[in-house]
Formats: C-alpha cells, sequence, structure tokens
C-alpha cells in the first residue's frame, strides 16, 4: 500500500474507532450484552480465517491483516491478530494458541467447515470468550458469550436477483437456464433458495441438475465445457440464462462460451448472473464480443473487515452499526452491479469510481 494511503487509512480508521468507543446507553442491547472491558485495558481480537494466495479467500485474509495493521497503528489501545490455516485442524489449533497464549476478548471465526469447528468454537465460549462467526454458519450454535453471526445477506442476494431476473424476462414466455454454485454450504443453499422463492418455477426451467463447483473458475469452465459437448444443438440454441454464485465461476464460464466452436448459435443466451463485484469480471464481460451481459451482486472480500468491527464492537460494549441485525444474524448489505440496465444501483463505471470499490481494492495499492 502507499504510504500516503495507507497513513490516510490509518488517521480515518482512529477517528472512527473513537466515534465508536462511546459507551451505548443500553449496554444489554449491545453485541455480547455487557459493557465491555473498562478504560485503559488493552482489547485483544483473535482473527482465524481460511489461508488463501488468490481469488476471494486470499483477498480476504490480506483485507483481515490490512484491518488488523491499520487497527494496531490507530492508538486505541486495541490489538487485532490474525491467524490464517489451510485445513479446519489449522484453525483448530490456531484457536486454542489463541486462548492459551494470548488472552482475547473475542475471536472472530470464520470456519473453514462449520461442523468441524463446532467443538472449537464451544471451546471459545466456554473460556468466557466471545465469539463472532463470520460468513459461514455453525448450524444451531448458541453460548451465553456467543455475539453472533455475521455475513454477507445470501438469501437477500438471491430475493434480488430473482426479482431481477422476473423483470428482465418479463417478456418471455419461458427462460431455460443452468445454474452453478459454489458448494453446498449454507452460502449455496441461501442463496438458491432466496432466488427460488421469487421466481416462477413454471416459467424458469433449469435444464440440468446444478452444477457445484468448489469455487473454482477452472472447474465451471470445464463443467460448461462439458455441457456443450454433450448437449444438443436446440438445447444449447435454446439457453436463455446462465445463474452462478460467484464472479470466478462467471469467469470460467465466459471462458468456455468464447471458445465454443461447436456450430449452435449463442445468441439467445442474454445474461450472466453473479455475486462478487470483481473487477477482473466486470473487464471480462465488457470486452466479450458475445452478446451476454452480466448482473453480479456486491460480496466482497473487505467484508471480512466488518466481522472485525463487530467483535471491536462487541469487546467495547458500543453500538455496532455495519449491518442490520436480522433474526439473530448481523447482515451485510448487498446492491446490484450490471451492464444489462435495469433496476441496479451502479453500471460498471459508476462502480469503478465509487468509494467502495475503492476500499476494496486499496490493498493493491
Amino acid at each position: 500500500m502507499k504510504k500516503g494511503l495507507k497513513a490516510l487509512l490509518v488517521s480515518l480508521l482512529a477517528l472512527s474507532l473513537a466515534a465508536c468507543s462511546t459507551p451505548a446507553k443500553d449496554p444489554a442491547a449491545t453485541p455480547g450484552g455487557d459493557a465491555g472491558k473498562t478504560e485503559g485495558d488493552k482489547i485483544v481480537i483473535g482473527v482465524v480465517v481460511p489461508s488463501g494466495d488468490h481469488g476471494f479467500t486470499g483477498e480476504s485474509l490480506a483485507h483481515a491483516k490490512a484491518e488488523a495493521e491499520a487497527i494496531n497503528a490507530s492508538g486505541q489501545n486495541i490489538e487485532v491478530i490474525v491467524k490464517d490455516g489451510l485445513e479446519a485442524s489449522d484453525q483448530i489449533t490456531s484457536i486454542e494458541n489463541l486462548l492459551s497464549s494470548s488472552n482475547p476478548d473475542v475471536i472472530v471465526l470464520w470456519p473453514m467447515e462449520g461442523e468441524a469447528l463446532r467443538s472449537a468454537a464451544q471451546s471459545v465460549t466456554d473460556a468466557g470468550v466471545k465469539l463472532v462467526i463470520y460468513d459461514r454458519l455453525i448450524d444451531g450454535f448458541t453460548a451465553d458469550t456467543f455475539v453472533g453471526d455475521i455475513m454477507g445477506d445470501n438469501v437477500g442476494i438471491g430475493t434480488q436477483m430473482g426479482n431481477y431476473l422476473t423483470t428482465f424476462y418479463a417478456d418471455d414466455d419461458a427462460v431455460n437456464y443452468l445454474r452453478f454454485i459454489g458448494d453446498a454450504s449454507t452460502v449455496g443453499v441461501q442463496r438458491s433458495q432466496g432466488m427460488d422463492d421469487v421466481i416462477d418455477p413454471a416459467k424458469f426451467v433449469q435444464m440440468k441438475e446444478t452444477f457445484v463447483t468448489n469455487w473454482s473458475s477452472e472447474t465451471a469452465q470445464n463443467q460448461m465445457e462439458e455441457w456443450l459437448a454433450g448437449a444438443s444443438k436446440d438445447e444449447i440454441e435454446s439457453l436463455d440464462l446462465i445463474v452462478t454464485h460467484d464472479d470466478e465461476i462467471a469467469d470460467g464460464i465466459m471462458n468456455a462460451l468464447e471458445a465454443y466452436t461447436g456450430g449452435a448459435d449463442l445468441s439467445n443466451l442474454k445474461l450472466v448472473t453473479s455475486i462478487g463485484g470483481r473487477k477482473e469480471t466486470l473487464d471480462k464481460f465488457e470486452n466479450t464480443k458475445l452478446g451476454v451481459k452480466l448482473i453480479t451482486y456486491y460480496f466482497a472480500p473487505g467484508m471480512v473487515r466488518e466481522a472485525i468491527r463487530l467483535g471491536i464492537a462487541s469487546a467495547q460494549g458500543t453500538d455496532y452499526t455495519g449491518a442490520t441485525l436480522t433474526d439473530g444474524v448481523y447482515l451485510i448489505p448487498t446492491f446490484a452491479i450490471s451492464n444489462a440496465g435495469g433496476d441496479v444501483k451502479f453500471d460498471f463505471e459508476g462502480y469503478r469510481g465509487s468509494d467502495i470499490f475503492t476500499e476494496r481494492y486499496s490493498i493493491f495499492e
């Protein structure tokens, strides 16, 4: 990060944290349910996230480290310790080490696998340490010191997507589509359910069982290539829509479509839906020679910063306003970005010029 930008971010963060440190009027209503540490005591936040050197996970780790660096340099007497690992077992070890050596007030956990981390999460709350779970739920987890889950609004994304599709294809009698998801976790289930609850199942017809990509662009590309190779000409030419759950999945699908030489006409395919707001994906859809457009819903690596901020608010006993508390879950709001028009917050140019885009890509400065 350039020194000037880094200094500015640190300064702004210090002001933000100072503003957030005002005690809430009703401590019982704050995350964690108490007034936090007394003034002068250092607040320690442990952050346990998956490892990654590229894509969403890699950028998320970079944002977590950048947030920790800025907070630790802010002069707010707060220490954020970030631990990452490739496997659930690595995360379990990180939690054990934090509890035994760092005396944390809060642990923010982004579990690799919910069930595999259940016992470790329980060990955090058994130790009287507050726990924030980010992105992936541990189903049914409760404890006195469990602050709550915080995640992107996956159901809301699916609902917005379904409503957009209903309007976009309003003049069509039938819409044939393929669906590509990341995995079968709560993330994929919620996104699919949100969409399915609002579209007309008699009109929107899924042509093949859902493809599970494991969040891999390469896997999605291979799956699309295999479908194109095995489908009839009529099936390919009847494809109206491709639904995906991630920008990198959409990139892989576009690679397959752009390389297709099988002879079927792809012009009936008008739209790919996605989730992310990734600049490389926007570039791909701007430069493609196919007529297909993109609508993607903001779900950025920088959202992990909000989980850390919730942890700090919980430790301080102050109000947290970065997400909307809905049915016990803090949901980070989303918005639509598209070059297909319609009811969206940003077109591509507007999104690139926004403060949200600037923060997301500040880690590359």
